[in-house]
């Protein structure tokens, strides 16, 4: 009851943030950013792209495929771009 009880909470105190992306860092679903047409869903990837790089995983395999999103006409989508760059400009 105790354990139902805590997650309960936990997801009550997540609802509307982001901090589901830093759950599981072996859960990875990043198809989104190159095979979807919707940049919600490019967005939301490139989040857990982010939180990932949070945890200090190395996303950098995934460069080309983030980098064709720069030419978005999304500016959330080309800030989380820029923030990826950000990160990996000097490799």
């Amino acid at each position: 009851m105790a354990e139902t009880l805590s997650k309960a909470s936990t997801m009550v105190f997540r609802f509307g943030t982001d901090a589901h992306l830093y759950d599981d860092p072996d859960d990875v679903n990043i198809a989104p950013i190159s095979h979807s047409k919707y940049d919600s869903e490019k967005c939301e990837a490139l989040k857990r792209l982010l939180a990932l790089i949070a945890q200090g995983l190395d996303v950098s395999n995934l460069f080309p495929q983030v980098v064709k999103n720069v030419a978005s006409q999304s500016l959330e989508l080309k800030k989380l771009v820029y923030l990826y760059l950000l990160h990996y400009a000097e490799k």
